[in-house]
């Protein structure tokens, strides 16, 4: 099969509408070669998409006045950790304002709202970060919802405040997906690093373990500053997960092992959890449990646990 024809310039940087091309003087046959993608109805690109925000950039030429991206389109777009299944779903989420009509095409699901909390992202109209954390309560479970919060208020380049979270939340009253919403609110924590950080904190949250620091500053005064991922400051314990970077680089595996000496030097208790250990939760919770009880700490007993103490006194 004899090579395609070149596209003008300004049609091989980014997806483009078949309307363009054929002002353009692109004949229509050559829109339909296998060398372009049609990712939506009138759209072509030289490169098919392969996550949400991708397709999303891939939709933006048809994006209509008074339209932006909602929900899990802008949350992959704001960069918020999501589940993979809504990274690989294959529909993008558009909210229009009215009097704007909501799209009606296959890849798109369309929504409308009377006003919206509305920002720009290289150009493309979205829903805020704080808007669209709410929005996803229609879609993602409680524990995935917490960490898409907590990649919003994150300790490097925070994209907003819990504050700003529990005022959008209050503006949704009566929405869809609320009540996730103010069940994940409480427990949304700013500082965190990853979603393995999140899951790693809620586990030990739901043990009844002591509130912990989120990737605070663990080296003393003078010291190269250093940083722990979970730190029970009080009891000298500090929880940390590795990635499969820390194994993989080995620079970095080598810096980890004198980070880890200098901790134990300076009296830290370290407990390093790896994704395995994710399978088996109660594990951890026990290797974190027993430093903490052998550097001073003791389980206050539930209120269960005392009336049932009481009642055998009696």
């Amino acid at each position: 099969m004899p090579t395609p024809p070149p596209l003008p310039v300004e049609l091989s940087i980014s997806p483009f509408t078949t309307a363009e091309a054929l002002v353009g003087g692109v004949p229509y046959a050559r829109l339909r070669r296998r060398d372009l993608y049609a990712p939506f109805r009138g759209i072509r690109d030289r490169t098919p998409p392969t996550s949400q925000a991708d397709r999303c950039r891939a939709y933006a030429p048809r994006l209509a006045n008074g339209h932006a991206f909602c929900r899990e389109s802008a949350a992959a777009l704001w960069g918020m950790w999501l589940p993979h299944r809504v990274e690989r779903d294959e529909t993008v989420s558009v909210l229009a304002i009215a009097p704007a009509r909501a799209p009606r095409m296959r890849g798109v699901r369309g929504f409308r709202s009377s006003s919206a909390d509305l920002a720009l992202i290289a150009g493309l109209p979205l829903t805020s970060p704080a808007d669209t954390w709410c929005q996803l309560g229609q879609i993602l479970a409680l524990d995935e919802l917490i960490a898409a919060g907590d990649s919003l208020v994150r300790r490097n380049r925070p994209l907003c405040s819990i504050e700003e979270l529990g005022s959008a939340a209050a503006r949704r009253a009566g929405a869809r997906g609320i009540a996730t919403v103010r069940r994940a609110l409480p427990h949304v924590r700013s500082g965190c690093d990853s979603p393995r950080e999140t899951r790693l904190r809620l586990i030990l949250h739901r043990a009844r373990l002591p509130e912990p620091e989120i990737n605070p500053v663990v080296s003393a005064p003078g010291e190269r500053v250093r940083y722990g991922d979970i730190v029970f400051r009080e009891w000298s314990v500090i929880v940390e997960y590795d990635g499969s970077h820390h194994f993989t680089n080995p620079k970095q595996y080598a810096v980890d092992i004198a980070r880890h000496e200098e901790l134990a030097r300076a009296g830290w208790t370290v407990i390093r959890v790896l994704a395995a250990h994710f399978e088996d939760p109660a594990s951890i919770v026990e290797r974190v449990e027993r430093a903490l009880s052998d550097n001073g700490w003791r389980r206050r007993p539930s209120r269960g646990q005392l009336l049932r103490a009481t009642s055998r006194t009696r």
